[in-house]
Protein backbone atom coordinates (compact mmCIF):
# COMPACT_ATOMS: atom_id res chain seq x y z
CA UNK A 1 0.00 0.00 0.00
CA UNK A 2 1.32 3.53 -1.19
CA UNK A 3 0.69 5.93 1.55
CA UNK A 4 0.96 9.76 1.05
CA UNK A 5 2.58 11.92 3.87
CA UNK A 6 1.10 15.25 4.00
CA UNK A 7 0.84 18.14 6.19
CA UNK A 8 -2.62 19.55 7.06
CA UNK A 9 -4.17 22.48 7.58
CA UNK A 10 -6.79 24.72 7.77
CA UNK A 11 -8.46 23.79 4.43
CA UNK A 12 -8.57 19.73 6.27
CA UNK A 13 -10.64 21.79 9.37
CA UNK A 14 -13.96 19.45 8.53
CA UNK A 15 -11.89 16.46 7.56
CA UNK A 16 -10.03 16.62 11.11
CA UNK A 17 -13.34 17.11 12.93
CA UNK A 18 -14.32 13.90 11.12
CA UNK A 19 -10.96 12.05 12.40
CA UNK A 20 -11.48 13.32 15.78
CA UNK A 21 -15.22 12.64 16.24
CA UNK A 22 -14.44 8.91 15.02
CA UNK A 23 -10.92 8.52 16.81
CA UNK A 24 -12.29 10.00 19.90
CA UNK A 25 -16.15 9.68 20.28
CA UNK A 26 -17.02 11.46 23.39
CA UNK A 27 -13.36 13.73 23.57
CA UNK A 28 -13.22 14.60 19.90
CA UNK A 29 -11.97 17.97 19.76
CA UNK A 30 -13.99 20.84 18.77
CA UNK A 31 -14.33 22.74 15.27
CA UNK A 32 -13.55 26.07 17.69
CA UNK A 33 -10.04 23.89 19.54
CA UNK A 34 -8.54 22.41 15.63
CA UNK A 35 -9.10 25.67 14.52
CA UNK A 36 -7.31 27.33 16.94
CA UNK A 37 -4.43 24.50 16.56
CA UNK A 38 -3.86 25.03 12.86
CA UNK A 39 -3.74 28.67 13.31
CA UNK A 40 -0.75 28.51 15.68
CA UNK A 41 0.27 24.86 14.70
CA UNK A 42 0.52 21.89 12.37
CA UNK A 43 -0.80 18.98 11.55
CA UNK A 44 0.23 16.05 9.81
CA UNK A 45 -1.74 13.08 8.19
CA UNK A 46 -0.88 9.60 6.00
CA UNK A 47 -3.02 7.42 4.05
CA UNK A 48 -3.66 6.44 0.59
CA UNK A 49 -6.79 8.08 -1.25
CA UNK A 50 -7.43 9.75 2.03
CA UNK A 51 -6.15 10.70 5.93
CA UNK A 52 -6.13 7.22 7.62
CA UNK A 53 -3.91 8.19 10.46
CA UNK A 54 -3.46 12.26 11.69
CA UNK A 55 -1.23 14.30 14.31
CA UNK A 56 -1.97 17.01 15.88
CA UNK A 57 1.31 18.52 16.77
CA UNK A 58 3.21 21.64 18.33
CA UNK A 59 6.58 22.42 17.08
CA UNK A 60 8.80 25.01 18.80
CA UNK A 61 12.52 25.87 18.32
CA UNK A 62 13.91 22.51 20.67
CA UNK A 63 11.07 20.14 20.48
CA UNK A 64 7.87 18.84 19.07
CA UNK A 65 4.75 17.90 21.19
CA UNK A 66 2.11 15.27 19.76
CA UNK A 67 -0.83 16.93 21.66
CA UNK A 68 -3.25 14.01 19.40
CA UNK A 69 -2.05 11.34 17.20
CA UNK A 70 -4.99 8.58 15.85
CA UNK A 71 -5.57 6.10 13.45
CA UNK A 72 -9.70 5.76 12.22
CA UNK A 73 -11.10 2.40 13.63
CA UNK A 74 -11.01 0.71 10.28
CA UNK A 75 -7.64 0.91 9.70
CA UNK A 76 -5.84 0.24 13.09
CA UNK A 77 -3.17 -2.37 14.00
CA UNK A 78 -1.57 -1.95 10.38
CA UNK A 79 1.36 0.42 11.19
CA UNK A 80 -0.31 3.73 10.24
CA UNK A 81 0.47 5.44 13.58
CA UNK A 82 4.06 3.74 13.34
CA UNK A 83 4.72 5.04 9.98
CA UNK A 84 3.25 8.88 10.98
CA UNK A 85 5.80 8.85 13.69
CA UNK A 86 8.46 8.00 11.47
CA UNK A 87 7.73 10.24 8.89
CA UNK A 88 7.01 12.92 12.07
CA UNK A 89 10.47 12.01 13.04
CA UNK A 90 12.19 12.46 9.18
CA UNK A 91 10.60 16.03 9.24
CA UNK A 92 11.97 17.35 12.69
CA UNK A 93 15.24 15.06 12.41
CA UNK A 94 16.96 17.27 15.18
CA UNK A 95 14.19 17.46 18.12
CA UNK A 96 13.04 16.19 21.02
CA UNK A 97 9.52 14.47 21.06
CA UNK A 98 6.97 14.57 24.05
CA UNK A 99 3.51 13.51 24.47
CA UNK A 100 1.54 11.90 27.37
CA UNK A 101 -1.00 9.01 26.89
CA UNK A 102 -3.88 7.68 29.58
CA UNK A 103 -2.22 5.09 31.66
CA UNK A 104 -5.01 2.44 30.25
CA UNK A 105 -4.10 2.49 27.04
CA UNK A 106 -1.76 0.13 26.99
CA UNK A 107 -1.50 -0.62 23.07
CA UNK A 108 -0.09 3.64 22.37
CA UNK A 109 2.30 3.19 25.12
CA UNK A 110 4.01 -0.13 23.44
CA UNK A 111 3.49 1.98 20.33
CA UNK A 112 5.78 4.77 21.81
CA UNK A 113 8.22 2.46 23.24
CA UNK A 114 8.34 0.41 20.38
CA UNK A 115 9.24 4.24 18.39
CA UNK A 116 11.55 5.01 21.39
CA UNK A 117 10.10 7.31 23.64
CA UNK A 118 10.54 6.41 27.22
CA UNK A 119 8.78 7.16 30.28
CA UNK A 120 9.47 10.59 32.29
CA UNK A 121 6.73 10.66 34.82
CA UNK A 122 3.30 10.05 35.77
CA UNK A 123 0.69 12.29 36.62
CA UNK A 124 -2.08 10.83 38.70
CA UNK A 125 -5.56 12.65 38.33
CA UNK A 126 -4.98 14.48 35.15
CA UNK A 127 -7.45 13.55 32.18
CA UNK A 128 -10.96 14.96 33.30
CA UNK A 129 -12.26 11.46 34.01
CA UNK A 130 -9.48 11.39 36.81
CA UNK A 131 -6.64 9.07 35.22
CA UNK A 132 -3.06 9.33 34.59
CA UNK A 133 -1.28 10.18 32.18
CA UNK A 134 1.95 8.79 31.05
CA UNK A 135 4.48 11.59 30.01
CA UNK A 136 7.23 10.40 27.49
CA UNK A 137 9.72 12.01 25.58
CA UNK A 138 12.03 10.91 22.34
CA UNK A 139 15.48 12.02 22.21
CA UNK A 140 16.56 12.54 18.39
CA UNK A 141 18.72 9.70 16.88
CA UNK A 142 22.23 11.46 15.96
Amino acid sequence: MSLSFQRLGEGNLKEIQTLEALCFPGEEWTMKMIQTHLEFHVAFGIGDSETQCYALVCETPWEVEIFRIATIPNFRKLGLAKQLLEKLFKEFPKKDFFLEVKESNEPAIKLYLSAGFVELERRKKYYPDGSTAVLMKRNPIE
